[in-house]
């Protein structure tokens, strides 16, 4: 429980490094016929499972972010369905999907409970429950968690994560990995959080030299660039 809330500083240090769609192939595999992403934002990860998954489909509740996602699929000739839908109430079948992610997006449902149960109803038997979690530990989770401390709602999700464990699905696999996060400067970082959620601006007003300050001083420097490694969770579930 420990490691998987909160690995120390060597723990960090020895996990593999990659991007998360270099892992989720690892754990998926090639040839799998239909997934869907729940909560897929701007569908950057969704675009790339595409390349060695028969269908995809992305979800998300904010019609701005599914827009962006069109706009990248099309510009990038990715063939992805995107739809605006919530988590909590998806608009297919019972097992429709022989794969169903959660990329980076399970602590942000409202109800992660709630949003699980759904993802195991559209879930086909013996499919697979794919759940990508950022975990509060590492330096660019203490770089910013003065303007964004995810610790608690985190947490939360893998309780409920684990609630659903004998409710007819059950762990396969629990990873950890590094993925490298590069910014060309504070200022970037800054604006792609107020992209994000613009409340976080008043966190930033509060100190804005000390948040600065504090953000360089963790990132690895590489050609002029702020560098981080962010450590992530994948929990795989099959559904009996």
């Amino acid at each position: 429980m420990r490691r998987a809330l909160k690995p120390g500083d060597s723990e960090i240090r020895a996990l593999p490094l990659g991007a998360n769609t270099k892992f989720a192939r690892q754990l998926l595999g090639d040839g799998c016929a239909r997934a869907l992403d729940i909560g897929c934002g701007e569908g950057k990860f969704t675009r790339g499972i595409a390349a060695f998954i028969g269908e995809v489909v992305g979800v998300d509740v904010k019609e701005r972010a599914i827009l962006k996602a069109r706009s990248a699929a099309e510009a990038e000739g990715v063939a992805v369905d995107f739809q605006i839908a919530s988590g909590e109430s998806l608009p297919w079948a019972d097992g429709h999907f022989d794969v169903v992610i959660f990329s980076n997006s399970l602590h942000h449902m409202p109800d992660p409970a709630k949003a699980l149960a759904e993802a195991a109803r559209v879930l086909a038997q013996g499919g697979l429950l794919y759940v990508m979690e950022p975990v509060a530990a590492g330096h660019y989770h203490e770089a910013t968690s003065f303007v964004n401390d995810e610790t608690i709602v985190r947490t939360q999700a893998w309780g409920a994560l684990n609630s659903m464990l004998g409710q007819g699905l059950s762990r396969a696999q629990e990873n950890l990995y590094r993925s490298r996060r590069v910014f060309p400067s504070f200022e970037d970082w800054r604006d792609d959080q107020l992209e994000r959620d613009e409340k976080r601006r008043t966190k930033f007003d509060a100190d804005p030299d000390g948040v600065k300050t504090r953000f360089e001083m963790l990132a690895d420097k590489e050609d002029g660039k702020l560098a981080f490694d962010q450590v992530f969770r994948v929990d795989l579930l099959t559904k009996a």
